[in-house]
Parts: C-alpha cells; structure tokens; sequence
C-alpha cells in the first residue's frame, strides 16, 4: 500500500455546508416539522403529567425527600441506558428506536391512569411508574437527538437542536398551566390519560417519516464493544469531555429549581396548583426568551465563555430563590433561570451535534445526557435531603452558592468554535486483497509506517504526531507507539495495534475531514520520492481460528487487556 492515509475522498456533494438560513431554518423541511409540531403535543402532556405527579405527591404531605425523587426516578433511566441506547442507535435503525422508545413511554402513561381509575395513586405507585416511562425516554432519547442530521441538512443541525430546546421550553410554558387549569377540573387520571394520547400523536408522526436508512458496509458492533468504543472515543476526546464535565456540574446545582420548585410553591403563602404551573410556565418563558440572543451571544462569547455566565447568572437566581418569598422577584429569578438554562444546555447538545463525527453520534449524546441527568439525579436527591434538615430555600442558597464556585473553577475549559465542515466523513481507499487467509474476527492487527524525517524538522514532527497518536487511539486503536530507528537517523516508524481486522476496516471507515488534516500534517514531514511505507500483519491467532491445520505455538500468550500508554511519544520542550 502507499500514501494510504493521504487518499481520503471527501463523497461528492459534501465537501461544503449549505448557507444558514436562519433560526426558522429547519422548518421549511416537511420530515423535520411535522415530527417538531407533534414533538410540541407530546411535551405538552409531558409536562401537564408532570405537575399532577409532583401535585398528588405533595398533596399526600409526602416528604421534601419523596417529592424530589420524582426527579430521580426520571433521570436514573437516563443515566444507567443512555449508552446501550446510543450504540443500538448508531448501528441499527434510528427511526425504529424512536418508535419502541415511544411505545414503552405509552404504555407507561396507560399504567398510571389505570392506577389512578382503579387503586389509590400513592406517591410509591406514581414513582415506579415515572421510572418505568423513563426506561422509554432511555430507549428514544440518544437516537432522538442523532436522528437532527437526518431530518436537515448540517448547516440547519444547530437551529434544530435550538428549535427542539424551543419546543420544549414552550411546551414547558404551556403544559404546566394547562396541567393546574386541567387539575381544577377534573381529577388527575385524565391529565395522566392526556399525555398518553399526545404520545400517540407523536409516534404517529414519527411512523409517518421515511428516512434514508445510511448503507452499511460493516456489520454493527455488539453492545460491549460499541460501549468499549464509545469510551474510548471519550477518553481521547477534548470536546466530549469538557462537556459530559460541565454538564454534569451544572445539572448537579440547576436540579435544585426541578426538585424544590413544588414545595417552594406550596410554601408560598400563596401557594397552589395553579402557582406551581405558573412558576414552570415562567421558566418555560424564559426559556423561549433565551433562545432568541443564544447564537449571538455564541459568536460575542464563545462557547465556554456563554456557559460559564449562564451558570453564573443561574447561581444568582438560586440564590435570589432561596432568600425572599416575593413572587416579583421569585417570578424574575425564574424567568431569567430558564434562559440560562437553555443556553447551557442548546450550547451542549450543538457542540456534541458538530464536533463529533457521525459513527458515534449517538453515543456521545446518550453520554452528555448521562452526564446531564446523572448531575440532576444526583442533585435532586442532595437538595431533597437538604431541605428536610433545613428549608427549602436554604437548600436552594446552597445550590446557588455551589454552582457559583463550579463557574468560577471551570471558566478556563473552552469549547472549540463549532464548525460542521471538520466533521464531515472522508472516504478510504479499498484494502488490497490479503495474500494470506485468516479470521476477520480474531487476532489483532498490527500497522506500522515508516517515515522518513529531516533531522531538522524533528521536533514539529513529534509534535504532529501528538495528535495523530489521539486521533488512532481515539477511532479504535489498542495501542500505539512511536520508535526512532538506531542506524538510521532519518527513519522513523510508527506503530499501533487495532483489536482485529473487522476493527482496522471501522476505523478507516470513521475518518473525518479534521481527522484527514492531521493525517495531511504529518504526512507533510515525510521527506522521499516515494509515500511513508505501510505495513499491516495480522496474529498467527487470527490464521489459526481460519485453518487448524497450522500447528499452535509453544505458548500462546494471553491477549494483551491492558489500557493504552498514557503517553508514548518523547517529550518535547515547548517553542514560541
């Protein structure tokens, strides 16, 4: 093989994004607004049920603790499936996810007003069965958001992920108010029932869209081996984790507002249904208000920069919630909560959409919101238990005081500035037909290319190398190493070792055009006639698992589990 790593094809028609048109965008795609318009009716349920859950709850007088873990029961789900959902959502159908997630959340609505119409709804009851619908939120939640960049083209995925947080927060507006006017009138069971034929509305929708199934050339990983994958990709990915970290931190301190806000209704000496709808519908008001100056204030501030003032006016909310019981300025602290709720979370899930590439889309979500509801769900039950040994707004003080001190700690940890071309798939050049026959599935690969480096360019070459070794550790590689040849100066080799063959085919199979330009870089150093010389050998394990007619070794060693070298390139000192 030659100059395999510098032949990369960008396929035709993708090597630039489309113009953005706008906030508005995404809706002038049929697939994209009838499932939104649907999502909208959906949401409205979600949230009308869930001012009956949190209501019938504290109108048992169950305990700050029992209220807060009606988040819990929400989120636990989340954070325990999300990434069995993302490898199933990135190597089956999206579209058929979507509808068993949506079925499961149904059949979990028609069991709470079961319940409701025939035994008594305790609060035990109401919160087995959120739980049991959060296993179908699971289920649907990473191929929902992966499924954005089938539904529009990449320049709108930004705009759809922001319409979707829109759609919620509306809905959260709405549904709120709707669930207190609903409760004045009849009992909870309908509300319950109500949100069960939103659901349908949107599976219908959901039926209704024909994707483009992508064609796959590879079969799809089995669970353990995408979720290894998933994690591995994580490790040696700046932008996955600087965002499963922020989020994390700051579900953690905003769970406070969703796990307190019932009992800080029912406290208020005004305190009722009706305000507890009111104070979410503001939230929701908020939310929507915020999103109109999200992308501008991106472009002002950058990413980390937005997400770390949103966090900081956020602690000042919290704070503003836990010292007064004035619902003007209850009311403001709400309303501006929301909008910087929705700028940190539309700022996570865009930088998530652009900066990782297609193959582990899905993952890196079901991560994000691992990490986001893993915060809440953890949150949620640290500020229930706060408020039972002491008030709710004291509960709500320490909230603001802690996310106060995770912005100021996090300032530095910057996003890359979001651009949708780096991740646009590249194309490899088929493999040369084996000379030799083996297993696919057994035995590892090992790839090694020589390079041919001035002695004067050694340095800057190392360096390129820092990120190439990230690159093939972070696509599938087991091990890598680099290693200077001890005759000839010039000579170099580089050397990494992929679990087996159908693992080498993935992994020239996820290449990106950014992953192409570090390749390039490298490449540049390379001094010769001829391209840097590729050798790929396969373990006399895979030839035995094809032919047992070869004799087996010795002693055969055990396979190599060990994590990959923190670090295997020479250190070198940094140049101005």
């Amino acid at each position: 093989m030659s100059r395999q790593d510098s032949r990369f094809e960008i396929p035709a028609g993708s090597t630039t994004v489309p113009p953005h048109r706008g906030l508005l965008g995404p809706m002038k795609f049929r697939a994209y607004r009838a499932i939104w318009i649907a999502n909208l009716f959906a949401n409205l349920g979600m949230w009308a049920q869930s001012v009956a859950s949190a209501w019938v709850v504290t109108e048992q007088h169950a305990s700050p603790l029992m209220v807060a873990m009606i988040q819990v029961a929400a989120a636990i789900p989340l954070v325990l499936l999300s990434i069995v959902a993302g490898v199933l959502a990135d190597n089956h159908d999206r579209r058929k996810l979507m509808l068993i997630g949506m079925g499961i959340q149904t059949i979990g609505g028609v069991v709470i007003t079961g319940i409701a119409e025939f035994a008594t709804l305790t609060p035990e009851w109401l919160i087995l069965s959120i739980l049991g619908i959060s296993l179908g939120s699971a289920l649907l939640t990473p191929a929902w958001q992966a499924a954005v960049n089938e539904q529009v083209p990449r320049s709108e995925v930004a705009s759809a992920v922001l319409l979707n947080s829109v759609n919620y927060n509306v809905a959260r507006a709405l549904g709120p108010a709707l669930g207190g006017i609903m409760l004045g009138f009849c009992a909870p069971k309908w509300v319950f029932l109500f949100n069960s034929v939103c659901s349908l509305v949107l599976m219908y929708a959901i039926w209704r869209w024909k994707r483009d199934i992508p064609a796959r050339t590879l079969p799809p990983e089995k669970i353990r081996e995408g979720v290894k994958a998933a994690l591995q990709f994580t490790h040696y990915s700046t932008v996955t984790r600087i965002v499963m970290l922020r989020s994390f931190t700051f579900g953690i301190c905003a769970s406070a507002i969703w796990a307190l806000l019932p009992l800080l209704a029912d406290q208020n000496p005004d305190g009722s249904a009706a305000l507890y709808g009111y104070m979410l519908g503001t939230l929701g008001i908020g939310a929507i208000i915020g999103s109109v100056g999200v992308d501008r204030l991106r472009q002002r501030l950058g990413t980390g920069r937005l997400i770390s003032l949103a966090g900081a006016v956020c602690a000042a909310m919290l704070m503003i919630l836990g010292t007064t019981n004035n619902l003007f300025c209850v009311f403001f602290a709400l309303l501006l909560s929301g909008s910087c709720w929705i700028a940190a979370v539309s700022t996570y899930n865009a930088a998530v959409q652009l900066l990782v590439p297609d193959w582990v889309k899905a993952r890196a979500l079901a991560l994000y919101q691992t990490s986001l509801y893993g915060g809440l769900a953890l949150g949620s039950f640290l500020w229930g238990h706060m408020a039972t040994t002491m008030t709710v707004q004291g509960a709500l003080l320490s909230a603001g005081i802690l996310m106060i001190i995770c912005a100021v700690i996090l300032y530095q940890s910057k996003l890359p500035s979001l651009d949708a071309n780096d991740m646009l798939h590249v194309s490899s050049p088929a493999n040369a037909a084996p000379a030799i026959s083996f297993d696919p599935k057994h035995g590892s690969v090992m790839v090694t290319i020589e390079y041919n480096i001035p002695e004067e360019r050694t340095h800057e070459f190392i360096r390129a190398m820092r990120r190439q070794r990230k690159l093939r550790l972070r696509n599938g590689a087991e091990r890598w190493w680099l290693y200077r040849d001890t005759q000839e100066r010039a000579l170099w080799q580089e050397v990494f070792l992929v679990r087996n063959w159908l693992q080498h085919l993935r992994m020239q199979d996820r290449m990106t055009l950014a992953d192409k330009h570090i390749l390039d870089t490298v490449l540049a150093f390379h001094d010769g006639a001829e391209a840097p010389r590729i050798r790929l050998s396969v373990s006399y394990k895979s030839m035995r698992e094809r032919d047992r007619t070869l004799p087996p070794l010795a002693e055969e060693p055990k396979p190599n589990t060990a994590p990959p070298h923190a670090d295997d390139v020479p250190p070198v000192p940094e140049q101005s």
